[in-house]
Order: C-alpha cells, then structure tokens, then sequence
C-alpha cells in the first residue's frame, strides 16, 4: 500500500496505471480488511488518488467501492488518519459536483448508507479542533439540507394546541413507489 500511496500521489497519468494494472480491487480490500497499519497507508493512497485523479478516476474508484470501507474507518482514534479520510471524501463530492448534483445526491445516499453521516456527524464532537471543522465543513456543504426537510414536520402550533395535519405534504397521483 506504502508503494500505491506514493504512485497515487502523482499526475493522472501515474493513477491511471494504477487502475490499468487492477491494483484498485486490492487496495480497497487492503482498506476494507487489511491489519491497521496496512489500512492507514491504503488510506493515503486513496486520498492521493482523489485529489490528483481525474473526475473519470475518481468515479472509476466510486465505483469500485471506495465509499462504505471509508465510512467503516472514519472510527479510528488517530486524528491524522480521520482527517486524511475526510479530505477523501471531500475530494469524493467535489468530483460529483463536477458531474451534476445528482451524483452529488448519489455520494450522500450512499454515505448516509454505509453509516457515514452517523460518524461524521460524531465527529463534530471530536477534540481535534481540525477534526471538527472538517466533519461540520461537510455536513453544512452536503447535508444540512436534509434538517429543513424535517422542520416541516413540526406539529403547528395553535391556539387550540398543536395540529399535526399534513397540510404541506403533496402526495404523488397513485401514491408512493419504492
């Protein structure tokens, strides 16, 4: 992992050879199950490969499942470690920007999935002043939106009490489909 990490942290084209010679799926598993040591250096090799990658790099490396082994990690106790993850999946959105917010939409659902927004959401309260600010600079740009969808589901409030009707909520001709 120690060697992928110093490749990725070159141009696109070195993380392109990375991903031609099929080292992504091992690097992830590395991330995934490998001892903690093994972990920390997949971690930066992943973060380097997010932020010299290209957008087709980056998506190639979503794809491959770079996000739910990222959220596992976001537990760790090291600080630095806990940072280098976040930069990733800073880097992670700011590529899905770049292709449209439904990608952008997509990278929250599956974060929010595999447990992420839980952790990152946690992390606000860590004691690195570093940590904090990362974790609060990603909720607020990625998913503070989600709090205004619940404030309209407050019970209004009136003089006969609170009124729990669903006034504002539109449901679709022939109801839901999931």
């Amino acid at each position: 992992a120690w060697t992928i990490s110093n490749i990725t942290a070159g141009n696109t084209t070195q993380i392109q050879s990375v991903i031609d010679a099929g080292l992504v799926q091992p690097l992830l598993e590395l991330l995934h199950k490998g001892d903690y040591k093994s972990q920390k250096e997949a971690v930066w090799a992943i973060t380097n490969f997010t932020s010299g990658g290209s957008v087709d790099q980056i998506v190639q490396l979503v794809n491959a499942g770079v996000i739910k082994p990222l959220c596992d990690m976001l537990v760790v106790r090291e600080s630095k470690i806990i940072l280098v993850i976040l930069d990733a999946l800073g880097n992670i959105f700011t590529a899905a920007e770049k292709l449209g917010q439904q990608h952008v939409e997509q990278v929250c659902l599956w974060v929010e999935e595999y447990g992420g927004i839980d952790k990152i959401e946690t992390l606000q309260n860590h004691e690195n002043e570093s940590v904090y600010q990362s974790a609060l600079q990603l909720i607020d740009k990625y998913f503070s939106s989600e709090g205004d969808e619940v404030e309209n589901l407050a019970p209004e409030c009136t003089a006969e009490g609170y009124n729990f009707t669903q006034s504002s909520a539109q449901v679709p001709q022939g109801g839901f489909s999931f």
